[in-house]
């Protein structure tokens, strides 16, 4: 007990004098204490919002009250940039406003791809609120952001558009649209794994879907979605990547039995039949 509270009031002290060193595997609360003693601090904020996106909880508490000890003159940060790049989500945020309005000076000082994958991310989300259940308000919101003149807005669009150019089974188009949706949104593995579900139906190119299956490894990385295993597996058989594509069956066989669900038992079965 002695031992803990001589290292709780440690940290503390640190955070108040300002140059706050937590180490790894300090508690959730711990970190709220220090970050509630000396809410300017961006390595505190830095490591609680992280923490706190592990757990699955909101930080939203957390940015407002740390960008409310900011000037929107300091927004250019190398700090600042990565709490609004790894944690500003919303479009109607105030950081967000600046950067959409400064474009060109975070450009100027960090990674153009950076900055637009953040750009491109934000839009595309707010975009997702209303595809398929508000088609009027996409297309509206999805005109103001071309008249707007955002420089990504085909990205943004293709986001959208590629699924019709699946439906139409334009192959050529398809594959292209996704290369550049790979660059643009690299960790978005929910699309990847769609993409790769309509490469699978409608692409032929072995070359091109060896592009395809590349990307698609990244959708298989927690071992936990039965579909994209079973996309991963079915487009590496395609390719002629016998391994592992009979590696992965298996893995999608466990994970159905693991669950316990007949028609992904079934599924898992057919798949194993066709990478033999």
């Amino acid at each position: 007990m002695l031992k803990f509270l001589l290292f709780s009031g440690m940290i503390l002290w640190q955070s108040v004098c300002g140059f706050a060193v937590i180490k790894d595997g300090v508690a959730l609360d711990d970190l709220v204490k220090v970050f509630d003693q000396n809410p300017s601090n961006h390595d505190v904020a830095i490591r609680l919002l992280k923490e706190l996106d592990r757990q699955g909880k909101s930080g939203q508490d957390v940015l407002d009250r740390y960008f409310q000890t900011q000037k929107e003159s300091d927004y250019f940060k190398d700090y600042n940039w990565v709490i609004v790049r790894d944690y500003v989500h919303d479009i109607n945020a105030p950081q967000m406003k600046y950067l959409f309005a400064n474009q060109d000076k975070f450009i100027q000082c960090y990674s153009r791809d950076d900055v637009f994958q953040k750009l491109d991310n934000v839009l595309v989300s707010f975009l997702k609120s209303y595809y398929g259940s508000n088609p009027s308000e996409y297309v509206q919101n999805l005109q103001k952001i071309k008249e707007n003149g955002y420089e990504h807005y085909d990205v943004v669009y293709d986001y959208f558009h590629i699924k019709q150019l699946r439906a139409d089974k334009k192959a050529d188009d398809y594959f292209y649209k996704a290369r550049k949706l790979f660059r643009y949104f690299p960790e978005d593995r929910e699309m990847i794994k769609e993409i790769t579900a309509g490469a699978l139906e409608i692409m032929n190119d072995v070359s091109r879907l060896k592009v395809i299956q590349l990307w698609a490894g990244k959708t298989v990385e927690t071992r936990n979605d039965f579909d994209a295993l079973y996309n991963y597996a079915l487009i590496s058989d395609k390719c002629g990547f016998d391994d592992v594509a009979k590696k992965y069956a298996g893995v999608a066989s466990y994970l159905a039995a693991k669950a316990n669900n007949q028609l992904l038992k079934n599924r898992a079965a057919e798949l194993q039949k066709l990478v033999r």
